[in-house]
């Protein structure tokens, strides 16, 4: 008995401190790390992290920066290097985001139509800008 307690508080201890406890603003479910996941019905969805993955990754910081990591360079053929550009962001309304950041070949700007967003998922689809 003294021995499955013991198993147990290690257990718990240890899931405790894993490195997948994800931390969640409340206040704003967009701030944090997502990573792509899947492409459905002409939206992108990305899943919630801790650090990026080795493909298209956001991360959105409260004070309005943020780190896109995309490809790296013109070629879109496999396979594909990645880099993590700068930018900021800002909300225009409820489902709008303006996005300005860096790519190989300078700075973009674009829109991020959120279709959904909860605590793992963000489902977004992409508005280009006007010239």
């Amino acid at each position: 008995m003294k021995n499955l307690i013991i198993i147990c508080t290690l257990l718990f201890i240890s899931i405790g401190c894993s490195k997948d406890n994800i931390q969640i603003d409340p206040g704003n479910l967009l701030i944090g790390t997502w990573n792509y996941s899947d492409y459905n019905e002409n939206d992108n969805v990305f899943i919630r992290s801790n650090e990026f993955t080795e493909n298209h990754c956001y991360k959105f910081n409260s004070d309005g920066t943020m780190t896109e990591k995309k490809n790296s360079g013109w070629c879109g053929t496999p396979p594909i290097s990645y880099a993590e550009y700068p930018g900021t962001w800002n909300i225009i309304n409820d489902t709008l985001i303006q996005i300005s950041v860096g790519y190989w070949g300078g700075n973009t700007k674009y829109k991020l139509d959120i279709q959904s967003l909860d605590p793992n998922f963000l489902k977004v689809s992409y508005v280009s800008e006007e010239n």
